[in-house]
């Protein structure tokens, strides 16, 4: 009997080398819907029982008061105080913390935030300690696995969106990785259909100032004035009702803590692992003023062709990537919990090969990228390791559209799908046929 998917993939390889074509029907065996969503499902799981183990343990020896949230919880209940500008006094911050924690666990005495942070950070501590955790994670995981359902809206990629290392780190510190991943996904998203949203979303990205500098940038290049013009209005409302809501004071205050940091660009007496190139050079023993040429160099370059990318008639797909890899990499400060973002570029990515075809090898280097993250485990900053790798995917793809390479194959693959769809079709009418036939 004939085989209508095994005749769907036979048509899309021809055309293609007898060497890319036999690595492409390698990796079409190897990264089936099926065994991805299976992999999904038993990452996310283990993720889930290594997470709940040690937030159990952390919950009965200090009850999470020692975790990254409870800077968060404790400047959303200074936000309605007659001075929210104290979140920036270190002596006076330390108390808030010991006085509404009840313990002086936390160890994070250093707001360094802008004011406009204190509008997401106000709701939950509203709440009690622990639901305000709980409320916390459900609600930014949710935000970050809907960015990611709006670029691919497939079941499995929701599920594989759980499987990075990011998102357990995230979980056990309570921090803000998928806050920050949900606006750029979402924001990236709506750039094209509702600029007006994509542009309210950059503004509050604002309260993460240093992952936005080529955004402007991007949207200049491309002459999205109607994108740029709302980010810019939102941007400068956000910041203006931050300064109303919270007084103004605040402002000054962050702007002068910015000049108080060490060389791991940490306040004063707090010692970061970063994960930029910045932060892999020093952390391998290169001197401060070299990590920062290298450093500055390579954020010049990816600046220049993130907006030569974004000049060209290139599909978006492509780049909202590069614009995500270019975001994590030109920022020297990058910490493990923000690379939850880089599912963003992935799904973007992967949205593109889905749609015009994979090249050869791609889905192996993205796997390859994904199990390098657990070198974290050996606390090696491997983060602009992936960056530059991921770069390299992405240009690759950008040629070999420019080269037509993608466009032939995707009139072919359009064409297959479609012959797909029909002999689906035609199932569906068969099977309608014999049961109507069997009823009548």
């Amino acid at each position: 009997m004939n085989n209508p998917d095994r005749n769907c993939r036979s048509e899309r390889r021809s055309g293609i080398s007898s060497a890319g074509g036999k690595l492409l029907d390698i990796e079409d065996r190897i990264f089936t819907q099926h065994n991805l969503q299976l992999y999904g499902f038993g990452v996310a799981w283990a993720w889930t029982l290594f997470a709940g183990w040690l937030l159990f343990a952390k919950w009965i020896n200090d009850g999470l008061r020692s975790i990254d949230f409870c800077w968060i919880w404790v400047s959303g209940k200074l936000a309605p105080s007659s001075n929210p500008a104290l979140v920036y006094d270190p002596a006076a911050f330390t108390a808030a913390l010991n006085t509404f924690l009840g313990t002086d666990a936390c160890r994070f005495l250093n707001f360094s935030y802008p004011p406009t942070v204190l509008f997401f950070a106000y709701p939950f501590g509203l709440l009690p300690y622990m639901p305000a955790f709980a409320v916390w994670i459900v609600v930014t995981i949710v935000l970050y696995l809907v960015a990611v359902y709006a670029i691919i809206p497939r079941p499995a990629a929701v599920i594989l969106a759980l499987t990075p290392m990011a998102v357990p780190v995230n979980v056990l510190f309570g921090h803000n990785g998928f806050l920050t991943a949900g606006l750029i996904g979402l924001s990236l998203v709506f750039v094209e259909r509702r600029p007006w949203l994509s542009g309210i979303l950059f503004g509050l990205l604002t309260y993460k100032p240093q992952f936005g500098v080529l955004f402007p940038l991007a949207l200049l290049a491309s002459r999205n004035w109607r994108t740029l013009c709302w980010a810019t209005a939102s941007s400068v409302v956000v910041s203006a009702a931050a300064a109303a809501a919270f007084g103004y004071q605040g402002w000054p205050s962050f702007i002068d803590l910015l000049w108080h940091r060490n060389s791991t660009l940490s306040p004063d007496g707090v010692e970061l692992e970063l994960d930029s190139i910045y932060g892999l050079l020093y952390w391998a023993g290169i001197s401060t003023w070299l990590s920062w040429t290298v450093h500055l160099a390579v954020a010049i370059v990816v600046a220049i062709a993130v907006c030569a990318v974004w000049a060209k008639p290139i599909p978006h797909s492509l780049k909202a990537a590069i614009l995500c890899i270019g975001a994590l990499t030109v920022t020297p400060y990058v910490l493990r919990y923000d690379l939850c973002i880089l599912s963003i570029p992935v799904a973007f990515f992967v949205k593109d090969g889905l749609s015009r075809g994979f090249l050869a090898g791609e889905r192996t280097v993205i796997a390859i990228c994904i199990a390098a993250f657990l070198l974290w485990l050996a606390l090696i900053p491997i983060g602009p390791v992936i960056y530059v790798v991921l770069l390299f995917l992405i240009a690759r793809r950008i040629f070999a559209y420019q080269r037509e390479d993608l466009g032939g194959r995707s009139t072919m693959l359009q064409s297959t799908e479609m012959s797909c769809v029909k002999s689906f079709e035609t199932r569906c009418i068969l099977w309608i046929k014999s049961a109507y036939g069997r009823g009548g």
